[in-house]
């Protein structure tokens, strides 16, 4: 049951917190809701749950700048494409996460965002049914791209480090430490190409 629950946890907590960082240098657009940014962003989900296992974490993040500073709307589909479902198959069901992303801190070389997210994705008892959830979610991203001192696309590629907490939408008796979920990869910049 843990090791189903910290998969179906860490399936839908895969979070695109460095695409605030790289939405907010197209700040200059009119309008409320800026020119989107997509970002591939493959890694690893690593639940803090009792024999949980790392799992390779496949996802695709759409971030909408905002007019309001420092903030992005965020919509992700990820999965699991190799995590296994404790019946003889894989637990590979696509989950969708959305809501904002505020960026707290803006270095050269490195970011910290804060988010507020809303994920759709399997029940965390293993059955195929979707179940709604809540989460918070602390994101450090290293600017790669920065770092190496890259002038083109690659300026925006970077290493992530985050931190997700599900607040709502597990069984009930769901220790803490069984809510968290380590989450680190690459994002790479899929579009607007410079």
């Amino acid at each position: 049951m843990k090791r189903m629950l910290s998969t179906g946890a860490g399936i839908v907590l895969m979070l695109g917190g460095t695409t605030s960082v790289m939405a907010q240098d197209r700040s200059n657009d009119d309008g409320f809701f800026r020119a989107p940014v997509f970002v591939a962003q493959p890694g690893l989900v690593t639940p803090f749950s009792e024999g949980a296992t790392t799992e390779f974490n496949a996802r695709v993040v759409t971030a909408i700048p905002l007019a309001i500073p420092r903030t992005t709307l965020v919509a992700i589909v990820q999965f699991t494409p190799f995590a296994d479902n404790a019946v003889g198959g894989y637990a590979n069901a696509p989950s969708f996460v959305y809501g904002p992303v505020v960026n707290l801190v803006n270095q050269r070389l490195w970011s910290f965002d804060v988010d507020g997210l809303f994920a759709y994705g399997p029940a965390a008892t293993g059955n195929s049914d979707y179940t709604h959830k809540f989460l918070f979610e602390g994101d450090f991203s290293f600017k790669l791209g920065n770092a190496l001192n890259t002038s083109s696309q690659w300026s925006n590629l970077s290493v992530y480090a985050y931190l997700a907490y599900v607040v709502s939408g597990l069984p009930d008796g769901v220790e803490s430490k069984d809510r968290m979920v380590l989450l680190s990869g690459l994002s790479l910049p899929i579009a607007p190409w410079k």
